[in-house]
């Protein structure tokens, strides 16, 4: 059961300087993410959060894990996005504890080339290779995209006539605290609790990753699921 949410919690737009603490939230919020595991060709899955305990493969990972959020996090605001913020009061100052970042009307999240350089995509590469790269650029964007447009279509609407919720995390230690609940844990049934529809399904990674997004060999390679929603009454 849920905690009560907690007193003065509130969402506002992000400060410039609180960036690394809402890219750090992000950061371990999707550490167990499959996509991420996926696209980093994690091999262990980073544990229950404890810094000073982890090794220094799964470090590694999430300091590549970190560089991405960052280039989410700056290229959402260099396309002209708005990044959000749940927060509560900590005396005279204010905890973040959630993150959100969202692309206006008119914006893709396939950003231009100009905006993916400067977000920081280079540093991207040298932490998850080419592979990397190229399962978030070729396999994993174009699906999404395909699978958005159709939606769209079937109902006789413009794609970039919407409001796109490109990420959406709580600080791990503030989960069950009507926040937004596990939110990134078991994402699919938490959208469709809020009304959000499934528009396709698609499978990646297959042969060479399993459920969890770890690289894996043989019938263990089942490669993960992505699920693409929408919503559209908010009636």
């Amino acid at each position: 059961m849920s905690s009560a949410q907690p007193e003065g919690a509130y969402v506002r737009v992000v400060e410039p300087h609180e960036y690394p603490v809402a890219i750090r939230i992000l950061t371990h919020a999707f550490a167990h993410d499959p996509a991420m595991n996926w696209y980093g060709s994690v091999k262990e899955l980073v544990p229950a959060p404890d810094e000073q305990d982890y090794s220094k493969t799964v470090k590694r990972t999430l300091k590549r894990l970190y560089t991405f959020q960052n280039m989410l996090l700056r290229g959402t605001v260099l396309q002209g996005g708005i990044v959000t913020v749940a927060v509560i009061p900590n005396g005279p100052n204010e905890i973040i504890i959630g993150v959100a970042l969202w692309l206006k009307p008119g914006q893709s999240w396939d950003f231009p080339l100009l905006v993916t350089l400067r977000s920081g995509i280079l540093k991207v590469l040298r932490g998850w290779g080419l592979n990397g790269v190229r399962r978030l650029s070729f396999e994993f964007t174009p699906a999404v995209e395909k699978s958005l447009d159709k939606a769209f279509k079937s109902r006789s609407l413009e794609r970039l006539d919407s409001w796109h919720l490109l990420s959406l995390a709580v600080d791990p230690s503030h989960e069950g605290k009507g926040i937004c609940g596990l939110m990134m844990r078991d994402g699919r049934d938490i959208y469709a609790h809020y009304g959000f529809k499934i528009d396709g399904e698609h499978c990646f990674g297959k042969g060479s990753v399993d459920a969890d997004g770890i690289a894996a060999k043989g019938t263990a390679a089942t490669g993960y699921p992505e699920w693409i929603m929408t919503k559209w009454d908010y009636s």
